[in-house]
């Protein structure tokens, strides 16, 4: 297999970090040269105008094409003076990147109102569900070479076997996923939510192992992830508070133990927490999903009243 030598990751990550620290004044002038020197001319060799770019890389594409206007980019040598204008241009966008920020955080709280409709629906059905947790990723030796075509590509093939329903994903009654990039896992990656009918599935640890080695094939031995249903991160959430209560939200959860539905209900909704917003895409391709979830209300789900046209 072959790697694309774009670190298409990385450069978007740290170009919309460093534009909005421009808009913060969390940033000197020093520090404003030595990162466009490091990431001015890859983005322009490797810039796609067939790709969406996120408003703050917007806002530094078009504010150094404008300084450096018919120049080669190669030739371009950061001084005082040109930093200073790219800093006023990025400044006059200041509003367009808020716009922005309000848009996605709209988007995240109607996501998160229909997510917990959906996660309540299909946990209130089953007298017990099955809940997995675990979080895709990319190893980090190879997570910044993994382009967005890549990503989407791979993605496609996990939400495939999703819906076939077959091997490891038999028996599921419910999904969510969630994109985004950066954060503490540094490129792109995927928050996954599965719900089994818990009569019918159980060993939710090594359910959650052969999940991640599904993920690993499908990117060719790239993947990686963590397991929100390992032991280790169970207990940390089985500390009880001093109401005698404690956050575990994945596992087993019973329809007739309220805490453990508010639990699951709580560790679903992590999918579209709103104090991320380091963490949504700054790339992506026209028309990419970002996050989505089963239907509740199907034919094949029992115990619903019938679908009628």
């Amino acid at each position: 297999m072959s790697y694309s030598p774009i670190n298409q990751s990385y450069l978007t990550n740290h170009i919309d970090k460093l534009v909005r620290d421009i808009l913060s004044s969390s940033v000197t002038c020093n520090d404003i040269r030595n990162q466009l020197n490091e990431l001015y001319l890859p983005l322009m060799e490797n810039y796609d105008t067939d790709l969406c770019y996120s408003e703050p890389i917007q806002a530094f594409v078009s504010g150094t094409d404008a300084i450096v206007g018919n120049s080669y980019p190669c030739n371009m040598i950061w001084n005082r003076d040109n930093i200073q204008r790219l800093i006023e241009s990025i400044l006059c966008c200041r509003q367009d990147v808020i716009g922005a920020d309000n848009v996605w955080q709209i988007q995240e709280r109607k996501n998160r109102i229909k997510l917990e409709t959906y996660a309540r629906n299909v946990l209130n059905h089953y007298s017990k569900s099955l809940v997995i947790r675990v979080d895709l990723m990319y190893t980090q030796e190879h997570r910044d070479l993994v382009t967005i075509h890549m990503f989407n590509n791979h993605m496609k093939k996990l939400r495939e076997l999703i819906s076939n329903k077959k091997s490891c994903f038999k028996y599921l009654q419910g999904y969510a996923w969630a994109l985004e990039q950066g954060g503490k896992y540094g490129g792109f990656h995927c928050h996954l939510l599965l719900i089994y009918d818990g009569a019918r599935r159980e060993g939710d640890c090594a359910l959650a192992i052969e999940i991640s080695k599904k993920w690993k094939a499908i990117t060719e031995g790239l993947g990686a992830y963590y397991n929100c249903n390992s032991n280790k991160h169970k207990k940390k959430h089985q500390v009880k508070d001093e109401f005698g209560n404690d956050r575990l939200g994945v596992g087993m959860i019973h329809r007739n133990n309220l805490r453990q539905i508010e639990n699951a209900v709580y560790s679903a909704l992590y999918l579209t927490k709103l104090d991320k917003k380091d963490q949504q895409l700054k790339v992506w391709l026209p028309n990419m999903r970002t996050f989505g979830h089963g239907t509740y209300r199907t034919k094949k789900r029992r115990g619903l009243p019938p679908i009628t046209n």
